[in-house]
């Protein structure tokens, strides 16, 4: 299911927690990968918070590492 962009989202979105978010992408404000698609930063896999999401979960998505797969469809 395709994930709405909003400040919604945004507000609810954890991916600043997610121990694979990365000083890169903090630098560069990213996060709602699931609505905005893959980070542009270098990433190494250290966890996946997605399936604790309210965005996830409200949006029926069952997928993990959004940041390096990009939008869910």
């Amino acid at each position: 299911m395709k994930v709405a962009d909003t400040k919604e989202n945004l507000m609810k979105c954890i991916c600043m927690k997610c121990p694979t978010h990365n000083k890169c992408m903090k630098d560069k404000m990213e996060g709602l990968f699931c609505a905005r698609g893959k980070t542009t930063c270098e990433l190494e896999k250290n966890g996946c918070l997605c399936g604790e999401c309210p965005v996830a979960s409200e949006n029926d998505l069952e997928g993990m590492y959004y940041c390096e797969k990009g939008a869910a469809e």
